[in-house]
Formats: C-alpha cells, structure tokens, sequence
C-alpha cells in the first residue's frame, strides 16, 4: 500500500483543523500482495500488514481520538481475491484442494455441476493453451518447504489433492485436481464461480451463509464493538443474494453504527426502505448537482453539435442497449449461460419445448431491457410492487424487440419473480453487472455529448430541459430531493468525487460552462477538429469523431494537463468503449494512432494556443461553479465525504489518475495562512482568497463549512429542518439558496456565465429568515427579511451564513 497507517496518522492534525470529523478509510483488511486499494481482500482475520497491521490501526485511532475525530472504513462482503500469487487466500486454497469437500466450499458460488466442468473450478490464469504450457515446460509438479505437494506455475503456487501428485507427470497429476488449469480466454465462456462484474480474480462470497458472514465480518465487528470504527461503508451490496437480509445481520451484530451503501440509485428509483441502513453513499447526490449547472435552453444546441461532428443520434437509449448486448455476449457470457442452464431445466421439469438458445437469447434481452441495477425480490419473497415492476417493464421491451421469442420471455419473466430461489438470486446478481459494464464501462465512452453527465448512476441524455420554476426544473428537482432525504434518509452520504467517479468535480464544473457557451464551444470544437487532422493516422484517419470529440472536451475540462496523463486516459476510454481496441484483443494500430494524435497535438503550437486561449475564458467560471456545488453538498441533507486533495482545485480523471499522491503539506501550510482558528466559528479569514490556481477559495468553503458542521451538528443532523429560499428578481433563476434549522443559510450562484451576460444581479432579492446573520467566509454581517444577491456575494462567490446574537 502506498498510504499507510502511519502515513494517516502523520497528516491528522491537519484533517482536524480543517474540521473533519471521521477518516473514511478504503478497506483495511488483508489484500493481494502490492494492492493499491485494498479491494482485493485475501485474509478476513487479519487488518493489513502492509497497512500496518492491527498495531498500526490502533495507533492511528488513538491519534485520532486524541484529535476528537473517528474512523469509518470500507467493507467488501461481495468477494475476495483467489487467482493471486501464493497461497495467500487459505479459504479459496482449501477448495481447491479439496473440492466440494472442503469446509469453505460453502464459501463460494461454484457451480460444481457446470457441463463444461463437471466437479472441477475453472482456472484461466495460463498465458497459453494447457498444452502449449506442458510442452514449455511452464508448469511443474514440486515440494514446498513443508514437503506438500504443489503445482507451480511461474509465480502461481496451487494444491495437489491427496495421492495424486506426480512430478513425472504433470498432466496426469492436473487431471487429478479439483480445478482445471486452462488458457485465461477460456475463462471468457466456461468461468464456473461469480465473480465480481467480469474479473475472474475476484470470486463472489455466499453471505447468505451464517458462517460465512460470521468467518468474514468477525474481525471489523470487533472493532466495531471496541470503538475503534465508529462507522461502515458496504461496497456493492447488489452483489450479494440478499442485502436486506446481509443488511439486517450487520446492524444486529453492530448494534446499528452508522452504516451507508454503495448503490446505485436510477433517477426515479428509491433505497428500499427495509433497509438497515443509514443510505446511500450519495452518487445520485452527485448527479442531482451535476444538473443543476447546466443551461437547459442549450440541450438542442449540444445535441445538434454532437450529431454534426460524430454523425452520431443524440439518442442514448440505443447506444446503452447495444453496449449492454455487446458485454452480454462477450465478457458476461458466463453469467448468462448460468441462467439460461438454470431457465431450461425448469422449461424441460414444465415439458416446455425451449431450446437452450432460445432461452439465452430472450435473457440477454430482458438483461439488456433493465433500467436499474436490481430488483429487490427476497429468495423465496413476494416481490414489491416496485420490483415487479421493474421487472415486467424489462420483459414487456424484450417482447417488443424479440416478438419470436415471446414463449421464452414468458418463463424467463415467471422465474425471475417467483421462480426457484437459486434463479430468482442469480437473475438479479446479474442486472448489476450488466449496467456497470454495458453503461459505466462501455456507453459512457461510446456516447459523449456532455461528459459532466456520465458519471455512476447519471443519465448522459438527459441534458436539464426546462427552466426554473418548471416543476422538472433541475432547482426544483434538487430542493424536492434535500426535502426527501431529511425526511427519510438524514444521514445519507453525499458526495461530488470518488475514487470511480469519471472524473473529479472540478472537471465537471468547469465542462458544465460549456452548456451556457454553445456557439463558443461549437466553434472551439470544430477548431480543434481542423487543427488536429494534420496529426491524424493518414489511412484510416483515426482517431474516430467519437473519440476526438470525447478528447477535446476532457482537454478542456483538465487543461493544464501533461500528454502522459491524457494519453493514459484516452487508451483507457477506447478499450473501454470495446469498438476498435479493448482490454483483451487491443488493436495496437489503433492506438499508436491515437497516441501519435494526442502527443502530435499537445506540441503542436496553434493547436494549444487555441486550447488555451478558450480555456482561458471558463476557468473562473467553473470555479465559481466548483465552490457552488462544493457548498452546496457540504450544507445539504446528508453527511458530506470529502474524497482525498478534493479540498482545493482538481483536475483529476478516472483511476488511476484520480488516485495520484496528495500534497498534504502544501495543504497544510495552506490552512494555516488562511488565518482562521478553529473554534472560531465567527471568524472569518482576513480578506476572502482570490479564486486563483492556489485553490485557497476552494479550501476556505471546506474548512469553514466542516467546522459549522463539527461544531453545530444538531443543525445539519436527522432533528435538523432544510427550507428551499426561493429568489426575486431580473436574476432569479440564477441564485440556489437554502436554510438548515433556520440556523444556517446556503446562497450560491448557478448559470454564472448567462448571469454575467445579463448583466450581474441587479434587483435580484432573496428572503433570510428573520434575525442577525453573519457570514463565515466573509465576516460580512447581513440582516434577515429581503437582501439583496448582490450584497450577499460581494465580496465572494457563495455565501454561508450563520444566525448571530
């Protein structure tokens, strides 16, 4: 690991002063060797040694404590590494060696019955075919240290079951095994255990399994328990058989500390209820205020230019069913050959003449045809209305696509909701991944017309189309949401940057201007365009419309940024997109290509002179608009995460570049000389920062908005009260406010680029509630009643208000 333990410890007094009140940690338990995130979990009883080992976890909570913060970490109960070098996962060893006899098979989703492998785990960990590997000799049959039998396969070590070792013969000694060793491509179609979305090194746990559960989460109960964690954040619970179940055991075993998951939220989609949780982990939060900044009257505008420079229909619905059909019968064929073995034995039990093709079709066109991530059905439950729905509304569009197959839906559409337990679990243990990998991970690369909007649960065709005061405004739709949430979710996570967020909030602030700048950005498009053909692969002219369109506006969103990082970043969105180039069959023409193009075009100095000279207009504004949405989350219904350096200006794009090192000591010394003490929750700095590169304003609103929140929690927690303020005037819908416990009040600008070519705020009024309020990143003292914007934001771009003797 990169960031230990110590390392945490070491920059707590900073955190501290910037006013946070827990370190939210990515999991901490034993991970691969040489993980960089720790998702990868091999050893549920033990904290990381690489991290730092329970030692050092203690120490680091003793260090924060001693500073009054807690600690919150991440949980990982959907899988856990197995295809790793060693022997370090002891479970997934055991089955191996053992096979269904083994006291873990219980432990994993291995269908001992696969007709491709029957009582056999498939492996693809070879670089070849079994048999090229044999006659390279890659493969051998040795004694470790102990005198056990092992198989090893460069740095891969794998059991030997009992009396079947043979080191003159390797082949007969791996017929012999519990697993069959293969070729990693074979895994694409005869993968036999589930695994987390499509990467066969992370195999799928069985929580529905009591001792499985208790194995797992022993360890961070107990640190629950001790105090040591004061919060849990789960990661992809939709994996799992039954998170409302899985939910409920940890809330008992925890006594119900704070607990918030990682789902997915569609926009008109709701957490279960029944959920023994405190929400969500606030992607749809990050969404909701994505919308709120862009221009609704430039939707045609954006959509026309799209279609000009692509030739592509701004319509995302046919693009986000290709992909999901593309991942469906490609790197999820697995999953949905399980299905479909499981969809015709209950045909041939109902004496039904399906054929196994006709089922695999119909399912991969009910998968494609789902909205949402999953649709909750208990095992052996009578689904919710909504579930059904979701469901029904799935196969009633695969009837309309698929009229042939209408027989086939029929059964499919039965089982999924009251089928036998094990097809109604594995159909919604596969929605999920086929939303992430056909939308996430390949549409939101294949369809660009506004990048801001393709983030984890975002809707990238649904540009904002009317304007304030419209009942579907985005304004409206954000107040409606906050007033929701306080009511049943006051203590959700939100957040504006993840570690899988597309790119950081502050790219998307800035790319959100681009929708007030419709021409400006049409014709810099179309600049860049002409300016970048002379560097294009002179045969194929690559790279595509799609993707430069999809470079220049990631140049835009992160200039200034080396070519290093945006070469990495293209290769990465073109594989993930799947059309000329991917992960497993890359086109290495293509992206040299593409490479030259990006490099060329970087040196080419008319080409960055013009980037820069637009860019050079919008960077203000997105500031503007970065503190706006930063102030904004930080003071709305919810607790606020802060992901790591996200407290100044960045200008990060998706792993690994969101994952660089963080200058904590720059940030430090940064605090300091903004000269506000904590404690002083009145004081304000000497004058306001300037939105320079320092990115002090940025790191002005966090650190006065933390501490607001560390020292006044009843205003912002589950007895706090939230009140849309509605604005007056010539500027109106330019102006987002709100009141929290009628002790605080939020006054942002949104639209700011519209706003400055108005002509300013002029007569434009909000309403404070009655009272003396002063304002903490100012120290500009205000009455209650009628105030005028203009004074509000005079001396700053947002104002934060707080109620005053």
């Amino acid at each position: 690991m990169e960031f230990s333990f110590t390392d945490a410890a070491v920059i707590i007094p900073y955190l501290a002063g910037l006013g946070v009140s827990h370190l939210y940690l990515s999991p901490v338990l034993e991970a691969a060797p040489g993980s960089t995130h720790g998702y990868d979990v091999v050893d549920h009883s033990q904290i990381s040694p690489e991290l730092g080992g329970l030692g050092g976890l203690r120490r680091l909570v003793a260090a924060a404590r001693r500073a009054g913060l807690g600690i919150i970490a991440d949980v990982v109960p959907n899988h856990m590494a197995v295809l790793t070098p060693g022997t370090t996962n002891t479970a997934w060893w055991s089955v191996l060696r053992e096979g269904p006899d083994s006291p873990y098979a219980s432990w994993f989703d291995i269908d001992w019955d696969s007709p491709d492998n029957p009582g056999r785990v498939l492996l693809p960990l070879l670089g070849q075919s079994l048999a090229d590997s044999l006659a390279a000799d890659e493969i051998a049959v040795e004694q470790d240290e102990d005198g056990e039998w092992i198989v090893v396969y460069y740095d891969h070590v794998l059991p030997v079951a009992a009396g079947t070792a043979d080191p003159s013969d390797v082949a007969a000694t791996l017929d012999a095994q519990y697993y069959r060793l293969c070729w990693w491509r074979v895994g694409g179609t005869e993968l036999n255990y589930r695994r987390f979305f499509d990467i066969p090194s992370l195999a799928g746990l069985r929580q529905e399994e009591p001792d499985v559960f208790a194995a797992t989460h022993r360890l961070l109960i107990e640190q629950v328990r001790s105090g040591n964690l004061e919060g849990l954040r789960i990661d992809h619970p939709d994996g799992l058989a039954d998170p409302e179940d899985y939910l409920r055991q940890l809330a008992e075993a925890t006594g119900g500390v704070w607990t918030v998951v990682e789902k997915i939220v569609e926009r008109d989609e709701a957490l279960p209820e029944g959920w023994a949780c405190d929400g969500t982990t606030g992607y749809e939060t990050l969404n909701r205020l994505t919308r709120l900044f862009l221009d609704p009257v430039s939707a045609r505008a954006m959509s026309t230019l799209y279609t000009e420079i692509t030739g592509r229909s701004p319509d995302f619905a046919p693009v986000a069913r290709e992909a999901k059909m593309d991942v469906l019968t490609s790197v999820l064929r697995p999953e949905v050959d399980r299905l479909t073995g499981l969809a015709l034995a209950e045909a041939r039990r109902d004496r039904a003449d399906l054929t196994r093709a006709g089922l695999r079709e119909a399912l991969r066109e009910v998968l494609a045809a789902f909205e949402v991530y999953r649709a909750y059905i208990r095992p052996d439950g009578t689904p919710s209305l909504e579930a059904r729905g979701h469901i029904v509304r799935a196969c009633e569009q695969a009837r309309v696509a698929l009229p042939g197959r209408a027989s086939e839906i029929d059964l499919i559409e039965d089982l999924a909701l009251g089928g036998p337990s094990e097809f109604v679990v594995r159909f919604q243990q596969t929605c999920g991944p086929v939303m992430a990998k056909g939308i996430e991970d390949t549409a939101f690369y294949r369809y660009v017309p506004m990048v801001a909007l393709n983030e984890v649960g975002g809707a990238p065709g649904d540009l904002p189309a009317y304007p304030t005061g419209h009942p579907r405004s985005a304004v409206n739709e954000f107040h409606e949401a906050n007033i929701t949430t306080q009511r049943t979710w006051p203590l959700t996570m939100t957040t504006l940057s993840t570690h899988d967020t597309k790119r950081s909030e502050d790219v998307r602030a800035r790319l959100a201007v681009l929708s007030e700048d419709p021409r400006g950005w049409a014709d810099i498009v179309r600049r860049l365009a002409r300016l970048g053909e002379r560097h294009a692969d002179p045969e194929a002219g690559w790279p595509d419309p799609v993707t430069m369109y999809l470079l220049v506006q990631t140049l835009v969103g992160a200039w200034p940024i080396s070519a290093d990082r945006v070469t990495q970043y293209m290769v990465k969105a073109v594989r993930e997109a799947k059309l000329f180039t991917t992960w497993t069959d890359t086109d290495p023409s293509y992206e040299a290509a593409l490479t030259n193009y990006v490099e060329a075009a970087l040196e080419d100095e008319e080409f960055v002179a013009a980037l820069d000279t637009y860019v050079s207009t919008l960077v203000e504004l997105g500031r503007q608009n970065s503190l706006a949405q930063k102030l904004l989350q930080l003071t709305m219904p919810g607790v606020p995460d802060v992901y790591q350096g996200q407290e100044l200006w960045d200008h990060s794009l998706v792993d690994p570049d969101n994952r660089r090192p963080v200058n904590f000591g720059e940030r430090t010394k940064m605090l300091t000389e903004l000269g506000v003490e904590p404690g002083s929750e009145l004081a304000a700095p000497r004058r306001p920062p300037v939105l320079d590169d320092s990115g002090a304003a940025k790191l002005l609103v966090v650190a006065r908005s933390l501490r607001i929140r560390r020292e006044h929690p009843e205003w912002f927690g589950e007895e706090g009260t939230y009140r849309p303020l509605w604005a007056s005037g010539s500027a109106a819908e330019h102006v987002v406010a709100f009141s929290r416990s009628e002790s605080v009040v939020t006054v942002v600008p949104r639209l700011v680029l519209g706003l400055r070519r108005g002509g300013g705020w002029r007569d434009t009024t909000v309403t404070l509630p009655e009272g003396r309020w002063a304002d903490v990143l100012t120290g500009r003292r205000h009455d209650g009643g009628t105030a005028y914007v203009l004074r509000l934001l005079r001396d700053f771009p947002v104002s934060l208000l707080i109620r005053t003797p």
